[in-house]
């Protein structure tokens, strides 16, 4: 007989899954949801769903009761950044605390605390990210986490190729930098090229007195390198005006939702030819406003499988002084709990509004949080993003999918990952209530399989640096 599998941290070759409801998230209609089936497991890959033959199971298989609980494949978040940790201190573009905190410090923080970032991202469910561009030590992340059983699939961009510069981010290895000219543009593809980016990425920051025709050619450069290497070129580009020069530039991926205005025919047209893919963010804008505010305060699923040397540092908000913050956000930040003004709710319910019209007119939606920006933790924040999600318009139903098989996608595994089916890499979640009836169950995790290997969140967190 198999032998049963309470504690799930013991490796086991085979793995069978039994009574579980499955969700199918790539089907539609009551078909999405395959009740009372079993899973096995084997060599890392689904082999069996349904029923499973008594023959077909070894004696040394691991077994799971999954009676009562919901079967669908692992989140993947596209769009992360693991230079940055979510807390107050790590952008000091945006709120200068390097008096308290030297950005030394928060740097070297977050190289050495990568182990547990990696583990709290599996221990949310989540089996894959991408790191939307960041230093060139972004590389030696997605080595170490192809090194680690407890961490999920990483794919990276390098350093930004950007219209700015960003002095107070740039150490001994920037992750933004500057580019002005084609020869800008060929120095810093070469550097990465060499060492196989899954993208490249440009920060496309457009101010009135740019000229757009100039910029767009950048990015278009920038996509040339891309392209002529199999390499997806993703652009942040927030304004309607910026994304659509994108599209014409040849971007794959959109990073951000259009913010400013209602995408019109001529972009939803280009994205539908491109075959973009299009990360909403949604939270990211809001989790600066609520950190700026003080009005951030950790969710149900923070508390629970958020990193907790973060969550202690995000309680430093409640010490700081007028003094201690730019005066281009002390108005902000003094006034503890201000509302957000008509502009920036206007923002907000136009990148809802442009999200669900993107995602009605058949364009690939994923699930990206933007996570390491302050307020936006690493792990937990896709739970946030799903909510958001959801009120903008989409079904539980439609953001799993945008937050699986989507993300299989935009990451170029759609064949590998991102289903509950046959021959696919076995990235799971094993949850204990039906996220189907509200996208707030997507938390409620019990276990998380990545390429077969069963863990439970528990063991997940306990196994976290301490301190």
């Amino acid at each position: 007989m198999p032998r049963s599998g309470a504690d799930a941290s013991t490796r086991a070759p085979a793995v069978l899954i039994q009574n579980i409801a499955v969700i199918h998230v790539e089907r539609n209609g009551d078909s999405i949801l395959q009740e009372d089936a079993s899973v096995l497991i084997k060599n890392g890959r689904i082999d069996t769903i349904g029923s499973v033959p008594t023959g077909s199971v070894a004696a040394d298989t691991l077994t799971i009761d999954g009676t009562g609980r919901w079967l669908l494949p692992g989140f993947i978040d596209t769009h992360v950044h693991f230079f940055q940790s979510g807390n107050p201190y790590t952008r000091p573009d945006g709120l200068d605390l390097t008096k308290r905190v030297p950005y030394e410090r928060e740097n070297a923080r977050n190289h050495a605390r990568l182990p547990t970032t990696l583990r709290t991202w599996l221990a949310c469910g989540v089996t894959g990210v991408v790191d939307m561009g960041g230093p060139f030590w972004n590389f030696t992340v997605r080595e170490q986490a192809q090194r680690t059983a407890e961490a999920p699939r990483v794919q990276v961009a390098g350093p930004l190729f950007s219209m700015v510069a960003r002095p107070s981010l740039e150490l001994d290895d920037p992750p933004i930098l500057k580019v002005s000219s084609l020869a800008d543009v060929r120095r810093l593809a070469e550097r990465q090229l060499a060492l196989k980016p899954n993208y490249l990425k440009v920060w496309f920051i457009h101010a009135p007195q740019d000229d757009l025709s100039a910029q767009e050619e950048l990015v278009r450069n920038v996509g040339d390198f891309a392209h002529a290497n199999g390499i997806p070129l993703a652009v942040h580009a927030t304004e309607l005006e910026t994304a659509k020069a994108a599209l014409r530039a040849g971007a794959n991926v959109l990073v951000h939702s259009v913010m400013d205005r209602p995408v019109d025919e001529e972009f939803l047209r280009m994205a539908k030819e491109n075959r973009v893919v299009y990360e909403p963010t949604l939270y990211v804008e809001r989790g600066y406003y609520e950190v700026f505010s003080r009005n951030w305060a950790p969710t149900e699923a923070e508390k629970r499988l958020g990193d907790p040397q973060i969550l202690e540092h995000m309680q430093d908000l409640e010490k700081l002084s007028e003094a201690d913050v730019p005066e281009k956000i002390r108005g902000v930040f003094v006034k503890k709990g201000l509302a957000p003004s008509s502009e920036v709710l206007e923002r907000r319910r136009i990148a809802e509004r442009n999200l669900l019209e993107v995602w009605r007119r058949g364009i690939t939606v994923t699930l990206g949080t933007d996570a390491g920006n302050i307020g936006t933790l690493h792990g937990p924040s896709v739970f946030r993003e799903m909510a958001l999600m959801v009120h903008a318009g989409l079904t539980p139903a439609q953001v799993l999918r945008c937050a699986t098989a989507n993300g299989a996608i935009a990451m170029g595994l759609e064949g590998q990952v991102g289903k509950v089916a046959a021959g696919f890499a076995a990235d799971l979640v094993v949850l204990n209530s039906n996220p189907l009836k509200s996208i707030e169950n997507a938390s409620d995790i019990s276990y998380v399989i990545k390429a077969g290997m069963v863990f439970s969140v528990d063991e997940l967190l306990s196994g976290r640096q301490v301190g």
